[in-house]
């Protein structure tokens, strides 16, 4: 999908919260004048409170216990033929993640056969679909099979989805960092007032190329250095296409999370702002977390934001498709070709 700005004046204003939104596409407006940026697919009216709507979104996130050691082995394999899956079958990236959060919660509270994790994968990603997505993206049991090529019967697929449902008390309304993202992008999260971040030596360096370059001009140059100082003293305004950036980053950072697992107990509140100010950061803003920023997120600190940083820099691009891969690193896929009730 193509990158489209939102192009709403702003004009009509509603307050919540002792803060002001715009009426029409929903976006924060903060009482120092800055104007936010945001893609068009973000917009949404403001008629309910969007500071509350995000609390209750973090409320809503599952608790996950201690995970087994045998799980933790696997996860990123299995996470990483969730993706494909998803990808074949077409789901969301909320599918996904929320698939993810249905797996790991249910591993931590109930005993499962490792050869089976697959199979309680596949089922997750099914019920966050049931979940999530449109009837005719849902992908029953009959698609699922075709698409994961697990060796498992319709019965088996059956009895995980009960299994999972009950220990899910029949709640599949359930939130994820990803959801948590998209409501804070949609508030706005990058201002046309912000500063990309360049050091002295930069801008030394690009004034000593343009007096170079003047130089066989006809204008004195000490009338072209006044001007310089002058254009230097003036802050260097992100362009409006940092934005998409700063949402791209903010997606990698997501998915980066989610794999990692080392944040599954984490404050949702503080890890939301936490991946917010790092995509800001990664992306070039001087800025991580702006006053305004702050003020709209009700001043919770990033307190991961540093790991977060040097987590993303050190990371290891993955690849989004391990067919082939996965099989060679965790469980013996001809184990599987015969194990019980497989039907080709």
């Amino acid at each position: 999908m193509d990158y489209q700005q939102n192009q709403c004046q702003h004009i009509d204003l509603i307050p919540f919260n002792n803060k002001f939104f715009c009426k029409s596409c929903g976006i924060h407006m903060p009482e120092d004048g800055s104007i936010g940026i945001k893609a068009m697919n973000f917009c949404f009216p403001g008629y309910l409170n969007p500071i509350q709507n995000l609390k209750k979104q973090w409320n809503r996130a599952v608790p996950i216990g201690s995970l087994p050691n045998e799980y933790q082995k696997q996860r990123l394999s299995l996470i990483d033929y969730m993706i494909e899956w998803s990808e074949k079958l077409k789901l969301s990236m909320n599918s996904l993640f929320l698939a993810v959060q249905f797996l790991d919660y249910f591993v931590s509270q109930k005993k499962v056969d490792p050869v089976q994790y697959r199979l309680y994968g596949a089922t997750c990603l099914m019920l966050a679909a049931k979940s999530i997505e449109l009837d005719e993206r849902i992908p029953f049991i009959s698609k699922l099979r075709r698409y994961t090529y697990l060796p498992y019967a319709t019965l088996d697929f059956r009895r995980c989805e009960c299994q999972i449902i009950k220990q899910l008390n029949w709640n599949l309304q359930c939130t994820t960092l990803i959801d948590w993202a998209e409501a804070v992008i949609s508030l706005g999260i990058v201002y046309q007032q912000d500063e990309l971040a360049q050091s002295e030596n930069i801008l030394k360096e690009k004034s000593t190329n343009i007096l170079q370059q003047q130089t066989n001009q006809q204008i004195k140059q000490d009338i072209f250095k006044e001007h310089l100082d002058t254009v230097f003293k003036q802050p260097i305004t992100a362009p409006k296409q940092i934005n998409e950036k700063v949402q791209e980053q903010l997606i990698r950072l997501c998915v980066s999370v989610l794999k990692d697992g080392s944040y599954l107990d984490k404050d949702p509140a503080e890890l939301t702002v936490s991946v917010v100010g790092c995509a800001r950061k990664a992306s070039g803003l001087k800025t991580s977390i702006p006053k305004c920023l702050n003020e709209l997120l009700e001043n919770v600190e990033p307190k991961f934001q540093e790991g977060l940083t040097d987590h993303f820099i050190k990371q290891v691009k993955q690849p989004t498709s391990v067919l082939g891969r996965a099989f060679t690193t965790d469980l013996d896929f001809f184990s599987l070709q015969n194990y019980k009730h497989r039907i080709v």
